[in-house]
């Protein structure tokens, strides 16, 4: 039986192209490419704390005294974890290996999450919108809200305050996403910190490997709740957690890096939206540039390459973009040689004309602001819901039984934790065999 990629593609909402392969990466500023050096217009290196001399330094003493493996119990997880308590004001902190593998474990049946997000959640009910989260999360059963705080492939921020306090009338725990870790926040401590909305919040999650070079992420929320689930993830290796806790540590004393991060975006963002670019809502620097053809954007792509320029697309249909994400290590020379690049080629190339545009210098979202978006045309607020598959009526429900629904959050997380760790060491290579077995035969007779 042919494969058809349409169904294995069906929740792929887009993809990310590169268009150059890095060599080498002699600053965080440039990159080696086929033996060419390019300026860098997109990274998630954003404070160039990856290229740090002392950061490599660190990672590099934690591979000597720990090697690549990864070791529970580190002295290395305790003292990061114990550090982003003392600076992020937490009850308790946890790193893992990665957000995402956070999710399987929350009771995600009975939550509802923004359907602008980019992380699949297939179980959760899609909201778009405060009004909608109140209604949802007045369902019986319910428990709270999973949101992503920074919204990249737009430039803006969720409307969290609002989100908070639905979650607060019905008596729901809110768990954020923060991908604004080293870059929003009066400390870097992301969207949450710039916001003040720290005590609103059940759980954050702060993915590392962006601002904050590494990998996993960094989780902060109540002892109980993280303790349900300490040791059921594993821990990003010792070399990566080294670096982390090093970049950490540089980026909350060196304000000046976030200050000029800044500094780069307002200077491209006011030259972008000059000469007539769709910035859409941004007000980060996360800045995209919305030119709403697939083909056209790999056009761009290639172009920017040519004039010496390292650049990210969004390739997504008619919702395709440029992404750039200039890092603070850029000079104003540098920036200009950008910005000049992006003027030739719109003089060369098609620019799709833009619904709106509003030409006035953007308010960014920096510490003592509130800024959480720009006013910006319909396509960047339409969202298109990831399609799903109605459940066979043969495939049993995923609700939990009704003993189940006075259980609090941090129950269910047990619970599921609990559950998971039974399987892994009680289901014998002969029950999965026949359970394939089983699988198989329904297949073949459904094919039938």
């Amino acid at each position: 039986m042919a494969v058809d990629p349409s169904v294995l593609s069906r929740n792929v909402r887009g993809r990310m192209k590169f268009n150059c392969r890095v060599d080498a990466l002699p600053s965080a500023s440039e990159v080696e490419s086929d033996g060419a050096r390019l300026l860098v217009a997109s990274t998630d290196d954003l404070l160039g704390l990856g290229c740090d001399a002392r950061v490599r330094e660190a990672a590099q003493t934690a591979l000597r005294k720990l090697g690549l493996s990864r070791s529970e119990g580190t002295r290395t997880q305790a003292d990061f974890e114990a550090r982003a308590m003392s600076l992020f004001g937490a009850d308790a902190a946890l790193v893992i290996s990665h957000e995402e593998a956070l999710l399987p474990l929350l009771p995600t049946w009975r939550m509802a999450t923004e359907a602008r997000g980019r992380r699949s959640i297939p179980e959760a009910a899609q909201i778009t919108s405060p009004e909608d989260a109140e209604v949802a999360l007045s369902h019986p059963g319910m428990l709270g809200l999973i949101l992503e705080a920074v919204h990249p492939l737009e430039g803006d921020l969720a409307l969290t305050p609002r989100f908070a306090e639905a979650c607060q009338r019905r008596h729901s725990n809110l768990l954020v996403i923060d991908d604004g870790l080293g870059v929003l926040g009066p400390t870097g401590g992301g969207a949450i910190e710039h916001l003040s909305l720290q005590a609103q919040v059940t759980m954050r999650v702060l993915p590392l490997g962006g601002a904050i070079p590494g990998a996993g992420a960094l989780v902060l929320g109540d002892r109980e709740l993280l303790d349900s689930v300490r040791g059921a993830l594993p821990a990003p290796a010792p070399m990566s957690l080294a670096a982390s806790a090093r970049a950490l540590d540089i980026a909350v004393t060196e304000t000046a890096r976030r200050a000029r991060l800044f500094d780069v975006a307002q200077k491209m963002l006011t030259s972008l939206k000059g000469r007539g670019f769709d910035t859409g809502p941004c007000v980060t620097p996360w800045i995209p540039v919305w030119l709403g053809d697939e083909a056209l954007c790999e056009q761009w792509l290639a172009a920017l390459a040519e004039l010496g320029i390292a650049c990210r697309g969004w390739l997504a249909g008619p919702r395709s973009r440029l992404l750039l994400a200039m890092p603070a290590t850029l000079t104003d020379a540098q920036v200009a040689q950008i910005a000049e690049a992006f003027e030739r080629l719109s003089r060369k190339l098609q620019v799709p004309e833009p619904g709106s545009i509003n030409k006035d210098a953007p308010v960014l979202a920096r510490p003592g602001s509130y800024a959480m978006g720009a006013p910006a045309a319909l396509h960047w607020t339409t969202v298109d819901p990831r399609e799903r598959r109605p459940l066979e009526p043969e495939l049993p429900h995923t609700t939990p039984p009704s003993s189940a629904e006075n259980l609090t959050l941090r129950e269910l997380v047990y619970d599921a934790v609990e559950t998971m760790t039974w399987r892994a060491t009680s289901v014998g290579s002969a029950q999965l065999r026949r359970s394939a077995e089983a699988l198989r035969t329904l297949i073949d007779k459904r094919r039938r």
